[in-house]
């Protein structure tokens, strides 16, 4: 028998025009029982406005979506006011989860080809409509570009310019800093180098990246972009045009000499330095020497001392050699894994699915009282709904909590099977499950923290 799961939503005022609780569960059950239906549980949203798709029980219901073969509702409107909500929830939760969708007053059922159908409809307009914006704004931004207004990042001021009334203006400080990394890249062919000269004449000295991306912008020659192309701008340029294309000559000579050197570092974006905060970061080093030998040596080490320049003092923590580092992580983390394992004791469940429905039962008496009694005021009903409700989330919350803590054990055991093979696996593959598993990795000296998921 397939599991069915009962949605209602009702405001206080829809209480009284006679979409009561009791009016649309009462329908609801009769229709499942009718079609042969177990209801696997009734997720009642009270005192909830349909134009977001912020509501507890929905939430829930959602969470649940796994046990779940149907979601059954009233009326379309019950589920959401909005028809791009409702078409989210139909496609990307129901539809993406095989849970069929029925409405009973519209006789909307996807599980019928014509109940498809109507989606598929629905999802057309809904598509065209955005469609139809996204291809007026990039429109609107390629006439823009056309006229030259648009700049370097579209939205915030590119180096070496300010914006004002929609047009670019030079910075002359910023400008001369630009100009100056063109000067040094030209000398040097290195942006480390430029950093480290910038530096020492004073200059705020910006990201490795920043730099990279500035020698090869055309803004700065006279052009702004958009979607891949260039067109002539209306600001004023501060680098001659023969420079530029030096520097992108030299640009292209040195592309890829330090490519793909840290593709291989299984740990990189999950080390923190805990003397500094910043990140640690991959980088390979070899002598002339040992290169012609095929021999190049791969590190961690933390990007305040990798990137001197960028900061105010450099960082004088460890650097790590990459492969003793990942096999420290590797080992804990096989070990963790048998231990959490054998680490199963048993668990006193509470049955929150019995208090959530009480607490229903409570607020459908409540807006019941309310239809039945026009002297209550309205303000006290808001008052005792939100009350009723907030007592109804933190039930939720409670349950999700218990429903992770007994989750790890399932998680770790396929964890597990993986890991006996992971000398065997992909790059990535082995990547995908370090992250799964890892937080963060602290690294103070020879002091290595790991921040565990679960």
């Amino acid at each position: 028998m397939k599991n069915a799961a009962i949605y209602i939503r009702v405001s206080t005022q829809e209480q009284v025009e006679n979409y009561s609780i009791e009016v649309q569960k009462e329908r609801l059950e009769a229709f499942c029982k009718a079609k042969g239906l177990n209801v696997y549980n009734t997720y009642i949203d009270g005192g909830f406005s349909g134009a977001t798709l912020n509501r507890p029980a929905l939430k829930s219901m959602l969470n649940d979506i796994k046990e779940i073969d149907t979601v059954i509702v009233y009326k379309l409107d019950r589920l959401s006011r909005s028809q791009k909500d409702t078409l989210e929830l139909i496609e990307e939760y129901f539809l993406k989860n095989k849970v069929d969708f029925i409405s009973i007053t519209e006789t909307l059922d996807t599980s019928t080809p014509f109940g498809k159908a109507m989606i598929g409809i629905l999802s057309v307009f809904a598509q065209l409509e955005r469609e139809t914006i996204a291809e007026r704004m990039r429109m609107g931004h390629i006439k823009r570009a056309e006229n030259g207004l648009r700049g370097m990042g579209g939205d915030y001021d590119p180096a070496g310019y300010f914006r004002k009334d929609g047009a670019l203006h030079v910075n002359e400080e910023e400008a001369k800093h630009v100009k100056r990394a063109f000067d040094l890249y030209e000398q040097y062919h290195s942006i480390t180098k430029i950093q480290e000269r910038l530096k020492e004449e004073g200059y705020k000295v910006w990201r490795f990246r920043r730099y990279r991306d500035i020698l090869a912008n055309k803004l700065y020659i006279g052009y702004v972009s958009f979607a891949g192309k260039h067109y002539k701008g209306q600001h004023t340029p501060f680098i001659e045009e023969e420079q530029f294309y030096r520097v992108q000559d030299l640009l292209e000579r040195h592309k890829g000499h330090n490519a793909h050197k840290a593709k291989k570092a299984l740990l990189v974006g999950l080390i923190t330095c805990d003397k500094c905060g910043e990140n640690y970061v991959s980088y390979s080093t070899s002598s002339r020497a040992t290169r012609s030998y095929g021999r190049i040596y791969y590190y961690y080490t933390c990007r305040a001392r990798r990137f001197p320049s960028e900061y105010e003092e450099k960082c004088a923590n460890k650097n790590w050699n990459r492969q003793k580092l990942e096999q420290m992580v590797l080992n804990e983390m096989k070990k963790i894994i048998v231990n959490k394992n054998n680490d199963k004791g048993p668990v006193n469940k509470i049955n929150y699915d019995k208090l959530i429905k009480e607490v229903d039962l409570k607020l459908e008496r409540i807006l019941e009282l309310y239809s039945t009694n026009t002297n209550i005021s309205p303000d006290i009903l808001e008052k005792q709904v939100e009350k009723i409700n907030l007592e109804k989330e933190k039930l939720l919350e409670k349950k999700l909590k218990q429903a992770k803590e007994n989750e790890p054990n399932k998680v770790l055991d396929k964890i597990n099977k993986l890991v006996i093979n992971f000398d065997e696996m992909s790059f990535s593959d082995k990547q995908a499950i370090v992250n799964s598993l890892i937080e963060n990795i602290t690294v103070n000296e020879n002091d290595v923290s790991i921040d565990w998921r679960f």
